[in-house]
């Protein structure tokens, strides 16, 4: 028998990039989690949020949104889009 830990499966990258795009920690925290890199998505998503919170005290509201909330999506797209295609190598030359 083996653990949910022990089993290394793929993550569609069509899923983790959805659950990227939605400017929300919770939903970018998923996918963090399914490619086992929570550690890393809470400190990319910890300093997204003091950066956009900069953002917004120096540019006032309607405007400084416009520029924080393609950072509060885009940073996080990219490492998910990267990691979730390592950890779906990884799980090949576990078990290719």
């Amino acid at each position: 028998m083996s653990s949910s830990k022990d089993n290394h499966e793929k993550v569609r990258l069509r899923s983790q990039l959805i659950l990227a795009l939605i400017p929300s920690f919770i939903s970018q925290m998923i996918a963090f989690y399914r490619i086992r890199k929570v550690l890393y998505g809470i400190i990319i998503e910890v300093a997204i949020f003091f950066i956009a919170l900069v953002i917004n005290l120096v540019i006032s509201w309607p405007i400084g949104m416009v520029f924080a909330l393609p950072i509060t999506v885009g940073i996080p797209v990219y490492y998910i889009r990267k990691w979730t295609m390592e950890f779906n190598r990884a799980d090949q030359g576990m078990f290719g």
